[in-house]
């Protein structure tokens, strides 16, 4: 049986970037661009604190708002079209309905998964997937290094691609086109080209 993949859901399934942008602006009285996002602690950026920064994704609704990127639905069924399971695995753990909101927004969207993980506060996405798939994925698709790092070291992944955006530039070892793509359908269509050859349209 072949291994299931493993999808991140922000900024990989839907743009929720380019969704708190504007509202941290506004909010904080910045004028911080995505593009200028160079580290992954957007709390810094805004001389907030964590909790602050946690405090506007719930409060203004910011996952609900988030829509999928161009040609993930037919990314998500390409997947299991191909015999493996799609896993989606997020660390979301901090918003009190995380898994009832992250449930919804699939539905809303028609995205397609067997199953969904919410990674709790405190634990790494290795951590959290361990128990329910101990013989692990055959890749995962993430924007955060770190969790494809714990993944890889903890064994449980067995390729790993990592999703471009300005707060992972940092990693000169992700080299574009070959572990690092622009999106998921980029990803998707390099791994299965590499297996089967297989290629799927981009709605």
């Amino acid at each position: 049986m072949k291994k299931p993949f493993a999808i991140d859901v922000d900024d990989v399934l839907g743009n929720l970037s380019e969704v708190m942008n504007p509202v941290l602006n506004r909010r904080f009285n910045k004028q911080i661009p995505v593009a200028a996002w160079s580290t992954f602690n957007i709390s810094g950026l805004y001389g907030i604190t964590v909790e602050q920064f946690l405090e506007v994704i719930i409060e203004e609704k910011l996952l609900e708002q988030m829509q999928p990127y161009p040609g993930v639905k037919e990314a998500l069924r390409r997947i299991k079209t191909s015999g493996r399971d799609v896993v989606l695995v997020t660390s979301r753990g901090y918003h009190p309905v995380g898994q009832k909101l992250t449930e919804t927004w699939l539905n809303q969207h028609d995205l397609y998964s067997d199953g969904l993980i919410i990674v709790p506060e405190g634990l790494s996405k290795a951590q959290a997937v361990v128990g329910r798939y101990p013989k692990g994925f055959e890749i995962m698709v993430d924007d955060y290094p770190p969790n494809l790092d714990k993944m890889k070291a903890a064994g449980l992944v067995d390729e790993v691609y990592l999703i471009d955006k300005p707060w992972n530039q940092d990693r000169p070892e992700f080299v574009m086109g070959h572990n690092r793509f622009l999106s998921l359908v980029d990803a998707l269509r390099h791994h299965f080209h590499l297996e089967k050859g297989l290629d799927f349209a981009v709605a």
